[in-house]
């Protein structure tokens, strides 16, 4: 196997330096500094919603995962220069081989970390409704807010479910002084769940206003159910219409088969008989 070139293994510890410095610095807070965080202090970076939104909230995690990033950058980058490293190969196309392997190098854990989030996403949405059963169901047993969320959040971990993990979360915010509605919007900053901040903004008028919050909590979940219902008509109408375009691109042809092919045929034979 030739050796590298020269020039790409500084290149290479570089990129590795630089990809694991950016990664850990845009990580977020510490699990100390989540306990006052607030939608202020959520993470501001689109790395560090990527890896919140995942649910790698814990600092531990998201460090290993910064340093795998790395490695896979690393990985890729060396994987593209020793495919580069023939002696015929010239110097651009040595250096877009090394970039395009750092490249995939670098697409890999970000591409595995957004489909964790898009699937934690669609998670917390299916049972963001029972949730909210559960917090009305211990409202109306006469519970407060904080022994009620408290006692939903201790149900819903049996599952182990991510929604447990961020109303424990929020839970922690407001035990360390953080109101409802800020807790609940680093939850939307964490997850990418608007649910949070609706529920918060339900919470605060029900606070300033007096309204019944069971009811309001009521409210708000068939509200959900509704939208969930809408959104699956809106897929399976969207499916049937999708399947148009296999069905066209396949029995199409083969109609136009059927039908114009015998009589060309004949057609054919035709004028082959009568030619003299």
């Amino acid at each position: 196997m030739s050796a590298l070139p020269s020039p790409l293994i500084p290149m290479t510890v570089g990129a590795v330096v630089f990809v694991g410095y950016v990664a850990l610095s845009r990580l977020g807070s510490s699990p100390a500094q989540a306990r006052r965080s607030t939608a202020k202090d959520a993470p501001r970076s689109r790395y560090g919603r990527t890896l919140a939104a995942a649910g790698l909230t814990d600092a531990r995690a998201r460090a290993i995962f910064a340093l795998v990033h790395a490695g896979t950058t690393a990985a890729g980058l060396l994987a593209g220069a020793w495919l580069a490293s023939g002696p015929a190969a010239a110097a651009p196309a040595k250096l877009i081989l090394a970039s395009l392997g750092g490249w995939i190098g670098w697409w890999i854990p970000m591409s595995w970390a957004q489909g964790r989030a898009t699937q934690r996403r669609v998670d917390l949405l299916t049972e963001f409704p029972v949730a909210l059963d559960l917090l009305q169901i211990a409202l109306e047993g006469g519970m407060g807010l904080d022994a009620a969320w408290a006692d939903v959040a201790s149900q819903l971990s049996r599952g182990q479910g991510g929604l447990a993990q961020e109303m424990a979360h929020v839970e922690l915010e407001v035990r360390f002084g953080t109101t409802w509605s800020n807790a609940l919007e680093a939850a939307t900053e964490r997850t990418g769940l608007a649910e949070f901040r609706s529920l918060g903004s339900l919470l605060e008028q029900t606070e300033r206003f007096g309204t019944e919050m069971a009811r309001m909590i009521a409210v708000m979940s068939d509200s959900l159910r509704h939208d969930d219902v809408q959104a699956i008509e809106e897929r399976a109408h969207r499916a049937s219409v999708m399947l148009l375009l296999p069905l066209a691109g396949l029995l199409l042809p083969g109609s136009l088969i059927l039908m114009f092919a015998p009589p060309f045929i004949l057609l054919v034979e035709g004028i082959g008989g009568a030619t003299p």
